[in-house]
């Protein structure tokens, strides 16, 4: 666009010559604009948005049906729908099941949906777990989770509030110049991935969770980072509550300073619980941090399941 504003405070010589290419500049002009309208457009991207429960969602089509609100979870290995869109929606059941997150397991029933999309990327005939109503009766739809996502690049952009699900050859158009890689870990009998982290110095694992509105760490990283939540720096937290609402106590407090993928982060504030997940999960010994939106937020996530890789740069839209 410069050059093109550069032309244009050029063009006061009256001769003809000059004339006649000011008349060709607003033709430049236009095609510049659509020529990023259509770049824009190749990209797909939908909008990310904070609601009112402190999630991100994006606009999701059910069996044709939409758009509706739904979590985006990297930290939910499946898609799941929330009791009263499976009825609304009358979706047909699909018998009992289970619902494993991060406070525990219940029992559930299943549901069948016929097509589930999100920027025009599709799944389809396949059975998702039905959450719990929420007790604050926001009427989001379910969650998108790895399922939808596998197979696609997909790129969340919290600064700039949009999300795209994009060929996976085209990360290195898209990570960011700044963008810091991370070949991830995971954890047993999931999808979800996992990078180093650091708080205060000291080492540990975070798991990668969108769908987690606040960062939480356990007691052994809080221990290891020289942390005392019994202290009167910390006091009681909200619970933490996984997909089938079973609470569990936590303390909130000053954490300090938190290092991961070239990001960080100063003067952190952080729950700290021990989830039952970490049991199954093998890591009931470890430090472990299930990385939250709270830090996530200003940074563009770029997220390759296939390969287990991913991209944290600042946002281009800054913080």
């Amino acid at each position: 666009m410069s050059s093109v504003q550069n032309e244009l405070l050029a063009s006061s010589d009256p001769r003809p010559a000059a004339r006649a290419q000011t008349l060709m500049r607003p033709f430049r002009l236009l095609a510049t604009i659509c020529a990023l309208t259509l770049a824009t457009a190749a990209r797909g991207e939908v909008p990310l948005q904070w609601d009112s429960t402190g999630h991100v969602v994006v606009p999701a089509m059910v069996n044709g049906t939409g758009p509706l609100d739904f979590i985006f979870d990297t930290g939910a290995d499946e898609t799941a729908v929330f009791s009263w869109l499976a009825k609304r929606l009358n979706l047909p059941s699909a018998g009992n099941g289970e619902i494993s997150g991060a406070t525990g397991s219940a029992a559930t029933t299943l549901s069948h949906i016929s097509e589930l999309s999100v920027d025009s990327h599709k799944i389809r005939d396949f059975l998702a777990v039905t959450l719990p109503d929420r007790p604050d009766n926001a009427r989001l739809g379910g969650v998108v989770g790895v399922d939808l996502m596998s197979g696609r690049l997909a790129v969340m952009e919290f600064g700039c509030g949009t999300v795209a699900l994009l060929p996976l050859s085209s990360w290195k158009q898209v990570v960011g110049r700044q963008a810091h890689l991370v070949n991830a870990g995971s954890i047993p009998g999931g999808k979800q991935l996992t990078l180093p982290v650091e708080i205060n110095g000291s080492s540990g694992v975070a798991m990668l969770d969108s769908g987690a509105r606040t960062t939480i760490i356990n007691w052994n990283f809080a221990l290891a980072a020289h942390l005392d939540p019994q202290s009167a720096a910390f006091r009681d937290g909200d619970p933490a509550r996984g997909a089938t609402r079973k609470a569990v106590k936590s303390r909130v407090g000053p954490i300090g300073t938190v290092k991961f993928a070239g990001i960080i982060r100063e003067r952190t504030t952080a729950r700290v619980a021990d989830l039952p997940f970490l049991e199954d999960a093998g890591l009931t010994n470890a430090a472990v941090m299930v990385l939250g939106l709270d830090l996530l937020r200003g940074t563009r996530l770029s997220v390759d399941y296939a390969a287990r890789r991913l991209w944290i740069a600042p946002s281009t839209c800054g913080q």
